[in-house]
């Protein structure tokens, strides 16, 4: 077989395999490119709330008690959560602890979560919807622990916050210029299961497929610029 023939034959096989790959490619990179990382992270969803002082005349309960009832935890902070001085601990099971009456208030209320996710979020959008998440997780969370409260609010980029239900803690913030680029960038790398994995056979072999693609090109281009020009035959 002549080399133009193996060029031409081994493009036209490698770009029909790939080619609809090869253009969702190039459309999730445009997207992820032209959309601002900020954007995408939503920065703009979060208002600027500076961290509430501790009302030291609410805190009746010592911090070594604290620390005393729960052997396991590794870590133990004095917050403000809801108007109130409570203690996050953190161990094998994290929970939130009055600092004025010691009882433990985790799982946190939904009452409670609205309020922290009103004051939390940089708009005057609505809440549309608060959810308990407990298992199975989405995957837009799914690196989160459960469980989970999910906050939605009104508008065309539908935000979504997510606060842990054991500590109240901000966990992390969705929308929909978010979940775009989630999706691009699943087909960016070809995980169509957990997105996140970038180190996958499909991925590996549709890359080699491209590349052959692409080296067949260059070597039919190659033969179309550096053959001879035959000869015009007299009439």
């Amino acid at each position: 077989m002549k080399p133009v023939t193996l060029f031409r034959k081994t493009h036209k096989w490698a770009t029909l395999i790939i080619g609809v790959q090869a253009v969702l490619w190039t459309l999730g990179g445009v997207y992820m490119t032209v959309i601002p990382l900020p954007i995408i992270h939503g920065k703009h969803l979060m208002a600027d709330v500076q961290p509430a002082e501790i009302d030291w005349a609410r805190v009746d309960i010592d911090p070594g008690l604290v620390v005393l009832a729960n052997p396991d935890a590794h870590h133990v902070r004095l917050t403000m959560f809801d108007g109130q001085p409570v203690y996050q601990v953190m161990g094998e099971r994290h929970s939130l602890i009055s600092a004025e009456t010691g009882k433990v208030v985790s799982p946190v209320s939904e009452d409670s979560i609205r309020r922290v996710a009103r004051v939390d979020f940089a708009g005057d959008a609505e809440i549309i919807g608060v959810s308990l998440i407990e298992d199975d997780m989405p995957l837009e969370v799914q690196s989160a622990t459960p469980p989970l409260w999910r906050v939605d609010f009104a508008g065309w980029n539908e935000p979504s916050f997510f606060y842990s239900a054991e500590t109240g803690q901000f966990v992390s913030r969705r929308h929909n210029l978010w979940r775009g680029f989630d999706i691009a960038w699943m087909f960016h790398i070809m995980d169509y299961k957990d997105r996140t994995d970038m180190d996958n056979w499909l991925l590996r072999i549709s890359t080699a497929i491209g590349l052959f693609s692409a080296l067949a090109g260059m070597g039919l281009l190659v033969y179309r610029f550096t053959r001879r020009k035959r000869p015009e035959v007299a009439q």
